[in-house]
């Protein structure tokens, strides 16, 4: 008898570890790296254009 077989777990998007601490994030937060990226682009460009 053949059973379904389940994918294997899919990799996390981010994974940060320090000693007892571990932090996962399993999906990328794309509206909100979109809202940073459009804050803080700017700013960076006016800070580098500004010397």
């Amino acid at each position: 008898m053949k059973g379904k077989t389940t994918p294997p777990p899919a990799s996390p998007f981010f994974e940060l570890r320090i000693g007892g601490l571990r932090m996962t994030i399993q999906q990328a937060p794309y509206r909100l790296l979109a809202v940073a990226a459009s804050i803080l682009g700017p700013l960076a460009g006016a800070t580098w254009l500004a010397r």
